[in-house]
């Protein structure tokens, strides 16, 4: 077992150096591409991606829902580094340092700024800002979409391309006959204020991730089970989210997989799930981490960038606990901010997953599924509940500051209870109760 422990060690070492340096490359290749065109195509749609304060009226229709609640902010920032190109800069540099201006020295505002620079605004006024410790990565599809595509157009390709990947993850999932799986899947996504996720640039990254990561398990479970991979699967996926991603909700791609395979993968012991659990949650825990530190070590090493020293210090202020409370007192204050982004039917949907376990529940111990198994499930299911609290609690200045979006991880604990409903009813219309 060590010997084995120590071969998978090796091949995610090898994976996280090999993604660093695919990823170094393919930012320096896009930011050899023209920039001209990308600036006249966001410049031209700036309109349409901030509206007018008028056009954010209370308004009770779909339109002005999503135009009042859209994630613009890190939208925005996202096509700022995809469009500028500083002087004297080369493309490696580019790469690493993610520049953009902005009217603000301090606190950024994105917004405002691309409206002036709409506006004729001459980059010289303004002041130039770096943004080194985030990988960018989103910069490899968006810069080229953006050299033929307006905002409007990209966003609305973005939300073609979530709709055939889910299309495809309930196709393969009937063939494969694990429907159960894209059912739970589509019941968590609803605990996440779908519409904005589809047509955000930012928010729908780490959804695109989750949906390709359950196609490709679905698809592949029983030779990925069998070949003993999904530690790599569930370590690319870490490395995928920190590469692309904004810190916007990254548990969400850790507890959706891990609900699938629990859901796919049936029989063993306590011990032997628990185990997999653990080992699944270190290996995204391993590509997310380590997939960040790569981008600190290789922008400080080959360009003095500081930021090794810079995001050490946003940990810390990330993590520490919101208001001068006690990291506990202060989790639970977190919690309560970000559960207030749900409305009232959103609560509902959540009671009805609770009643619908409860009824699961009674069906399969009337039907005698063993209850060494049902407290198996129970305990795993649980873990993957408590994963974003967890979150919460160790990251809870993030969590409080931007629970805008952040709140989408407790999709996750919905999730969760949703899954352990269907495992037992799984049990109770296969015959496999008492066999169990």
């Amino acid at each position: 077992m060590r010997g084995w422990i120590a071969f998978k060690l090796r091949r995610m070492a090898l994976l996280l150096i090999g993604s660093a340096i695919l990823g170094t490359l393919l930012l320096t290749l896009v930011f050899c591409l023209p920039v001209s065109p990308v600036r006249r195509h966001v410049l031209a749609s700036v309109g349409d991606m901030i509206p007018a304060e008028g056009v954010r009226a209370e308004e009770n229709t779909l339109q002005s829902y999503l135009q009042r609640e859209r994630e613009t902010y890190t939208d925005v920032i996202m096509v700022q580094n995809a469009m500028e190109r500083v002087e004297g800069k080369n493309a490696y540099e580019h790469a690493m340092w993610a520049y953009h201006y902005d009217l603000e020295e301090e606190v950024w505002a994105p917004e405002e700024s691309l409206r002036a620079l709409s506006e004729g605004k001459d980059t010289e006024t303004m002041y130039l800002h770096t943004y080194a410790r985030y990988w960018h990565g989103y910069l490899v599809y968006l810069k080229p979409l953006l050299e033929v595509l307006d905002w409007s157009q990209v966003t609305a390709l973005g939300v073609l391309f979530q709709v055939i990947l889910m299309a495809a993850l309930a196709v393969c999932s009937l063939r494969r006959g694990k429907a159960a799986v894209a059912a739970a899947a589509a019941a968590g996504f609803l605990f996440m204020k779908p519409l904005l996720v589809l047509i955000s640039l930012d928010m729908s990254v780490c959804w695109i991730i989750t949906l390709a990561a359950l196609l490709v398990m679905v698809s592949r479970h029983e030779e990925l089970e069998q070949r003993r991979i999904y530690p790599e699967l569930f370590l690319l996926i870490g490395i995928l989210v920190a590469y692309f991603d904004f810190l916007t909700y990254p548990v969400v791609t850790l507890g959706f997989p891990l609900c699938a395979y629990f859901l796919m993968q049936k029989g063993g012991s306590l011990k032997e799930r628990l185990e997999k659990l653990l080992a699944y949650s270190a290996s995204w825990g391993i590509g997310y981490a380590g997939m960040w530190g790569m981008k600190w070590l290789i922008a400080d090493l080959t360009l003095h960038t500081g930021t090794i020293r810079d995001a050490a210090w946003s940990i810390i202020g990330r993590t520490e606990a919101i208001g001068g409370r006690s990291r506990m007192n202060g989790g639970w204050y977190v919690i309560s901010l970000n559960l207030q982004e749900y409305q009232w039917g959103y609560y509902a949907a959540l009671g009805a997953a609770v009643v619908f376990l409860a009824a699961a529940l009674l069906a399969a111990l009337k039907k005698g599924l063993a209850l060494r198994r049902v407290l198996t499930e129970l305990c795993v299911y649980f873990l993957i509940f408590c994963i974003p609290f967890l979150w919460i609690v160790v990251v809870q200045h993030h969590s409080a500051l931007h629970a805008r979006f952040t709140f989408r991880i407790l999709a996750v604990a919905a999730l969760a209870v949703i899954t352990f409903g269907i495992s037992l009813l799984q049990a109770v219309f296969t015959g496999k109760c008492k066999k169990t």
